[in-house]
């Protein structure tokens, strides 16, 4: 299995235990005021009462992080707990005891109603996402079949990106998911540039050049529209910018670039150095590692650079060889 789904199910299973002991907190902390204040006539009882609807919130906060399974087990420990309640506080009462025992039979109600509710609810959230997913990945796809020599070139370089995201410590999953859909749609601004700058093959005019270096501006305003791509922007205005100032559109120096743009930059010269190009052949991964390191400093961000160099090669060459590349050590 490669390092990133290893570190992404290892946060899953820590997300999904925090539930879990969120979910537990919820049931002793009801349980444990509905024990505790008293029954029968007594001015405090309508506390009792109120705290026995409590036991609704547990359910149904399983039924949202749990899924039905856990939902249905929670709703089983506060049955118990409740039927212990009853055993213990209404013996001998009949009446009362079957009124509490009807009392148990709306927990599961609430349960299998919640649970399934939700379900669907996550179900169409998970499709949901999966349809946005391919839809920018073929997007992606349409902008690096236009330059002809790029295919894959967005999927490739968004892995390294989150590659190197992760190493550098990066856990939010908001953030990364910003910084991945940033990374696949870099060149998205590249659709407002005419074919004849684009396309070109040989040595760029001032003004031709100047059409390409719209493209960050381009992209960042036309994703800017779209609610769920705002935080894809920093990346896309910011992929061409150097550590040194040097770069474009903004000519942002050191920390004024962000750091996924800092982060993308690598990512994306060590792609352009990795495949073949029609005036070179693709270079090994030693050639590419020293021309980044050389660059660390005035292109690239030094602590980025540091992360790259200790990625072990077998984590770019299983990443590049998923997005169509043959990756060289030497």
């Amino acid at each position: 299995m490669p390092e990133s789904e290893k570190r992404t199910g290892a946060v899953l299973l820590g997300i999904s235990r925090g539930k879990t002991l969120l979910v537990t907190v919820a049931v002793a902390v009801v349980s444990l005021l509905h024990f505790l204040t008293p029954v029968g006539p007594h001015s405090w009882h309508w506390f009792h009462l109120v705290y026995q609807k409590l036991y609704y919130v547990p359910i149904l906060m399983a039924a949202a992080f749990l899924g039905v399974s856990g939902t249905l087990l929670t709703a089983l420990v506060v049955s118990l707990l409740f039927f212990a309640h009853i055993l213990r506080d209404w013996a001998g009462d009949l009446m009362r005891q079957a009124e509490q025992v009807g009392e148990i039979a709306s927990f599961w109600v609430i349960a299998v109603a919640s649970s399934f509710l939700f379900h669907r609810e996550r179900r169409a959230l998970e499709q949901e996402k999966v349809a946005h997913e391919e839809t920018l990945s073929a997007f992606a796809s349409s902008l690096d079949l236009r330059e002809h020599e790029t295919s894959l070139h967005s999927q490739r370089v968004r892995e390294y990106t989150m590659l190197l995201a992760r190493r550098m410590g990066w856990k939010d999953e908001a953030t990364l998911l910003n910084i991945s859909i940033g990374s696949l749609l870099h060149d998205v601004g590249k659709i407002g540039v005419p074919d004849h700058a684009l396309l070109k093959q040989g040595e760029l005019t001032d003004e031709e050049r100047k059409e390409i270096r719209r493209h960050p501006e381009l992209g960042a305003s036309l994703i800017g529209r779209i609610p769920f791509l705002a935080g894809a922007r920093e990346i896309v205005l910011a992929h061409h910018e150097k550590y040194d100032g040097s770069g474009y559109p903004k000519g942002l120096a050191g920390e004024e670039i962000p750091l996924g743009g800092r982060i993308f930059a690598v990512a994306d010269v060590f792609d352009a150095l990795t495949t073949n190009r029609p005036y070179r052949l693709a270079l090994s991964y030693r050639e590419s590692a020293e021309f980044i390191s050389r660059e660390r400093g005035s292109h690239f961000d030094p602590a980025v650079v540091d992360v790259f160099l200790a990625v072990p090669f077998r984590n770019w060459e299983e990443t590049a060889f998923r997005y169509g590349v043959t990756l060289r050590e030497t």
